[in-house]
This record gives C-alpha cells, sequence and structure tokens, in this order.
C-alpha cells in the first residue's frame, strides 16, 4: 500500500511528536513513522525527566534559545491540560570555594538568555531552603522542575491524531528515494510513503536515515544510569554538581511519584543495531551495578546523610550526542539539508525542554520556506 502525505515525520519521541502535533494542527496532512510498537520507547522515556531553565548554552545558540522557549511553553500546556509537572527549581552547588566562578558564570549565561527568577545563594541560604545539603554557594534557577514524560508524550500523541495526522508503528526506514514530487520512503515490511517535505527525528539513529540521502553526520552514543535512594530523604529540589565538559554530572532528581533518584553519568559506548531490543527489558545494556560507589561518593560529597546501602539500581538511558568525548560546545542540529528534508541531528538534553518549541520551529520552517 502507497500513502501520500504533505509532511513525513520519521520517529515517534517526545520531538517527532511535537514536531508532527504542530504540523497536523496547521492542517498539514502529515504521517509519523516509528520503528518500535509505539511511541517514546527510547531516550524520550529514559532520562532525568527535568525542565531546564537554560543556563548551560551559550547565548544565542539553538539550545539557549529553544530551551527557553520550551521551558515557558511546557509549563503552560501542563497548566492548561492538566499534565503532571512539579516547579521545584534547583540549586547547582559549588562544593568547593573554587568552583563557585562556575556559578558566576552560569549566573551570567542565564541573563544573556533571559532565564527567569535567577539568583546566587550562600552557604545559609541553602541551609534554610535543604538542610541535609552542603556547599559553598549555590545557583538558584525557580523556572526548572521535572515532569511525567510518557504524560506529555500521551498528550502529544492524542493531539497530533486528534488533528488527522497519521501515525505507523513498527515501520523501520530502510530506504529513502529523492524525485521531484518531493521524497518516498520505504519501511521495512515493503510499505511506501510519498511525501512533499521528509523529517528527520529518528534520535539515536538519525545518522542512518541522512546517509540514506547521502548526507553524512558522526553520532556518538552516551550511556547514562541511574540509582534509587532507597530512604526518605527530604530533597523537594533538584540539585546538581557544577557541570562538567560533556554531562551535567551526576545530580539530585525528586521524582514525581516520591523519593529520589541520582544521574545519569556519561559513559560513550559502541553503537548497536537497536538502543533497547527488548522493550520490557534492559536488553543489551544495564546498570552497572559497580557504579554504585562512584554515584555514593559523587553525591555524598553534597548530601552526606546518603549511605552507600541506600542506593539501588533503576535504569540507564542512551543519549545520542554530536560532541566527541572529547569535543567542545555542539549545538542541536536543525537545518533544510536539501530541498524538503528538515534534519534534526544530536537532540540530546534539553530536548525534553525544548520538544514543543523545536516543533512550532519546525513547523515554520515547513510554512515559511517549503508548502
Amino acid at each position: 500500500m502507497e500513502y501520500d502525505f504533505d509532511v513525513l515525520v520519521i520517529g515517534a519521541g517526545v520531538v517527532g511528536l511535537a514536531v508532527g502535533k504542530e504540523l497536523a494542527e496547521a492542517s498539514y496532512t502529515t504521517g509519523l513513522l516509528e520503528k518500535n510498537s509505539r511511541y517514546g520507547l527510547e531516550t524520550s522515556s529514559r532520562n532525568s525527566e527535568v525542565l531546564h531553565s537554560g543556563i548551560h548554552y551559550p547565548s544565542g545558540s539553538l539550545k539557549a534559545i529553544l530551551c527557553v522557549e520550551g521551558n515557558r511553553a511546557i509549563y503552560d500546556i501542563c497548566k492548561r491540560f492538566n499534565l503532571i509537572y512539579r516547579k521545584t527549581g534547583k540549586i547547582t552547588i559549588a562544593v568547593e570555594e573554587g568552583e563557585i566562578n562556575k556559578l558566576e558564570e552560569l549566573y551570567k549565561t542565564g541573563i544573556a538568555n533571559g532565564v527567569e527568577d535567577i539568583k546566587i545563594l550562600d552557604a545559609s541560604d541553602v541551609k534554610k531552603m535543604v538542610p541535609d545539603v552542603i556547599c559553598k554557594a549555590a545557583l538558584y534557577t525557580g523556572t526548572t522542575g521535572i515532569i511525567n514524560a510518557h504524560n506529555l508524550m500521551d498528550f502529544l500523541y492524542h493531539r497530533f491524531i486528534d488533528a488527522g495526522g497519521m501515525a505507523g508503528f513498527k515501520e523501520k526506514v530502510v530506504r529513502i528515494k529523492r524525485d521531484d514530487k518531493g521524497y518516498t520512503v520505504f519501511t521495512e515490511d515493503i510499505q511506501k510513503y510519498s511525501t512533499k517535505a521528509l523529517i528527520n527525528c529518528a534520535g539515536l539513529f538519525a545518522d542512518k536515515i541522512t546517509g540514506m540521502l547521502g548526507i553524512n553526520y558522526h553520532l556518538y552514543w552516551a550511556k547514562g544510569d541511574y540509582f534509587s535512594v532507597n530512604r526518605s530523604i527530604p530533597v523537594g529540589i533538584l540539585v546538581y554538581p557544577v557541570p562538567g565538559k560533556t554531562s551535567l554530572g551526576i545530580h539530585l532528581i525528586p521524582k514525581i511519584g516520591g523519593g529520589l533518584r541520582i544521574g545519569p553519568d556519561i559513559e560513550y559506548i559502541e553503537k548497536k543495531e537497536q538502543a533497547y531490543p527488548d522493550e520490557k527489558s534492559a536488553g543489551y545494556y544495564k546498570v552497572d551495578e559497580t557504579k554504585a560507589e562512584l554515584f555514593y561518593n559523587e553525591v555524598s560529597r553534597y548530601l552526606p546523610v546518603v549511605k552507600k546501602d541506600d542506593l539501588s539500581p533503576e535504569m540507564y538511558g542512551i543519549r545520542t550526542k554530536l560532541q566527541g568525548p572529547e569535543d567542545g560546545f555542539k549545538d542541536f542540529v536543525i537545518k533544510e539539508e536539501i530541498p524538503g528534508f528538515i534534519n534534526l541531528i544530536g537532540i540530546e538534553s534539553p530536548g525534553l525542554t525544548s520538544s514543543i518549541a523545536i516543533g512550532r520551529y519546525v513547523a515554520k520552517m515547513i510554512k515559511d520556506n517549503i508548502i
């Protein structure tokens, strides 16, 4: 069978769903293809579920612009449609005196990016806010929070369908042909999809999709483990260390349903045919239980009440990165590579926060330049 669309989106993670929703609601005939049995089974459902404020990204970058816009957009949607979220706020802490200058840099970046409700706290301020956390100073961002990513994706998917969008699951793309009418996409089960415009939101496998059109990117996979804290510790705010070169560091996350988790670390890994080959279990990868010592050492620096025995393996996630282990900052790639083909590459953190804003950004590209 052959299908015909104005726009076809490949990948039904949170970003693909947001893009599809915006296009369908703009009255484009929109298709959404996903190789898994349902939406959001990979990176979108295996992360910290944090709504970032926008302090970590260079001013003017897509990450900065779309994070700040996306943060506001998601809170607005959550309030209007009764989605699950908590506006917890966040403190980024300097455990040592030498880290305070990094807080000042983050503060300046946040101000430049338009982040609201941001201030530097001294140790006594932090003590009043979170008595069990020890630090020299902290940067507070009141717009940071947590969300139920599954709840958000359910909302986006049903809005997409209600607007007339069509989703195909277990539809792995194996070939793409460009012609004078646009693109024909072929899937593993011999389905054909014709489209005027094609959008690549394939996440971990986005480089494979671009490769089918002769466009080459090198994506890395980075695995991050999470541990649960198995006793009640009264921390209701996100607690982050100062960020490292390639990640935001092992942080403390209040869960939507109660309790705490810590993570993720970062471990660059070999790419495989599937990230999560069995959708009900870890498959190729598991949480490395031997990392409990590392996680304990990191967190006990600022939360000494936690004990190593309090930690148990919870989950892992794999994120896609343009940034290699020795590279500097890499921005999102969201651009029309060739006429009618919009590429979304390296959509790592703050991808969840930015998702609604990315959807609007891509929909505007389609409206202004393509269809």
